[in-house]
Order: structure tokens, then sequence, then C-alpha cells
């Protein structure tokens, strides 16, 4: 399988880092300090902050993603950099890369039948989250991982004789949504979540998926009252939830910013449901967690702006 751009940029530069060597002189909360991997030095001045997957030279000022990080490492081009990746292993324990598609993560039905679509997830066990690989993945993705660990759990599962490892967010049926940085899915039977607050709560909050809900956290854009969730876990499940959402007094939407999120609530009007849209603090961006992403990535990138960009005659090491 060859990357793309996208796939590589998803690889932890902590762990691309230590698979060619480079190992930190010391951790300071989610920022990595190490010898620089570009340079010669003495001193720790490169920093790889495993929230954002984003590194820092603070030596020269300058930074990026893991693809800025590997054609200076390695002197190459794009081009040659993703086929280098691509020729090793960065599954992160994972094995072999699989994705799941769109058909595949919405076929499973709610009932507790099997499914015979190929191919096929079969959940071996599920355990608090605790694998390094996926603490990096999902704290990339701006994620808070005190709020991870509460409402996901770390799945063990399957496919065609293989196992792979994921973070896993259950649905009301007992399946799971799957994601690690090769693989998006879910076991059956799939179906939406249904977070209470325990509190006879007269408003919900519907979000499209959960690294949306769990991206929502980091901003506290609820209402005051005490509100429930509730997580589609694919738009193509919004019929499930209408006969909930008829129970609330407000309702407030958290739909993603393109056809599919339209359409849904498109279905909520026909529906007699009257949503409030609560997405105008993403607007711009597709979703909540590509919205949370952008905020993380412009602080970054104010950070390399405000560093002084010293010229030194270093030469690259190998």
């Amino acid at each position: 399988m060859t990357l793309d751009c996208n796939q590589a940029r998803q690889i932890p530069i902590v762990g691309y880092l230590a698979k060619c060597g480079f190992h930190p002189q010391y951790i300071k909360g989610a920022d990595h300090w190490y010898l620089s991997p570009i340079r010669e030095e003495n001193t720790a001045s490169f920093k790889v902050n495993t929230r954002l997957n984003a590194w820092f030279d603070h030596g020269i000022g300058e930074g990026g993603n893991l693809i800025d990080l590997g054609i200076r490492l390695h002197r190459c081009s794009v081009e040659e950099l993703l086929a280098r990746l691509s020729a090793d292993d960065y599954t992160l324990s994972f094995h072999q890369p699989w994705v799941a598609t769109a058909e595949r993560e919405t076929a499973s039905p709610v009932s507790g039948a099997n499914d015979t679509d190929e191919p096929r997830i079969i959940v071996l066990d599920v355990t608090p989250l605790h694998s390094p690989g996926l603490i990096t993945y999902i704290t990339g993705r701006g994620i808070d991982l005190t709020c991870v660990r509460w409402f996901c759990r770390e799945v063990k599962f399957s496919i065609k004789d293989k196992t792979y490892m994921a973070i896993g967010f259950e649905n009301r049926s007992g399946g799971y949504e799957l994601r690690n940085p090769w693989f998006k899915g879910s076991s059956s039977p799939k179906d939406i979540t249904v977070i209470s607050s325990h509190n006879n709560a007269q408003a919900v909050c519907l979000v499209e998926g959960f690294m949306d809900f769990l991206s929502l956290q980091r901003f506290r854009k609820f209402p005051d009252t005490p509100t429930d969730i509730i997580v589609l876990n694919s738009v193509a499940l919004i019929g499930r939830s209408i006969e909930l959402l008829s129970g609330y007094q407000d309702v407030y939407q958290y739909l993603n910013h393109d056809s599919a999120g339209h359409a849904a609530t498109e279905k909520l009007k026909q529906a007699g449901i009257h949503a409030i849209d609560a997405s105008s603090f993403y607007q711009g961006h597709n979703d909540i967690n590509a919205y949370l992403l952008a905020m993380q990535q412009n602080t970054l990138q104010q950070e390399i702006n405000t560093q002084p960009h010293e010229k030194h005659g270093h030469s690259l090491r190998r």
C-alpha cells in the first residue's frame, strides 16, 4: 500500500523518530524534546508536540508536520519520502493497514443478526485506553486525553484472521465505532450513541460523529441547563434519533457543513424536529474536529512566527 500525504501526516512523529533511531532527551507534558535530528547540537532544542503531531526546531526557527521533517531528514523529495514510508512498517502495531469504506461503516444492522458482509469485524477484547500509539493518535487530533479515557475504550479486534487495535466508542446496541491512524470502521451492530446527563434533561445536543463529540468537550459549547447527547455515528442513522429527539424541549444540532449534514437537517425538519443550529462557531470548517485542529495549528504557527530566525551553518545529520 502506497501512502498519500494525508496518511503520512497522521504518522506520529515521535514514533517515526524512534524508528529512525532518535529518542527524546526529556518529556514535559505533550512536548518531547530532542537533540535535533536535522543538525548538530549539544542541547535539546528540537520539540515535538504530540497533541498537535507537529515539530519545531528552535535552533533554526523552523517546524512543520512529518512530511516537512522527513524530506529534511532523508534529503529527498515528497514522492521519495512517501515511497520510503510505504516500504516501512509505520502501522504502530496495527499490522497491515486496512481502511473501511463508508459503505461498510453504515451497513451493519441494529438487530443482533450476524453481518454477512466481508470483511467482518470481530471484537476480541475491550480494555481501558493504554497503548502509546493510540494515545499519540487521538491527542494528535486535538482531543483531551482525560475525556477520551472517560468516553472511549481500547478495542482489540480481528479482520480476516489479522488482529488490530483501535480506539472504540460504544453505541447503545453494544457495537463500537473504531478508529486508529489507518482504520475507520465499526463493529456490529451499528447504532447511535446516547449519553444521558441523568438529570431529566429537557435539552439534547445532536452530534454527527464521536470525534466531533470529543472535540466539542474542548469548547464547552453546551447549553447551561442539563443536557443529553446523541451521537449519530453516521448521518445515515438520523432516522433512529428522531423518536428520541421529539421528547426534548430543545434540540441543538452540531452537524457537518456538507451535503450530508444539510440533508440530515432537512430530514429533521420533515419529521417536525425544530432544531437549533449551534454550528456557527465552526463556520468555514466541515466539522468540529477540523475546526479544533485549525485553531491549534494557528497557535503553533503563531509560536513559529514569534521565534527568532537565526542562521546557523549546521550540516544535516545523516
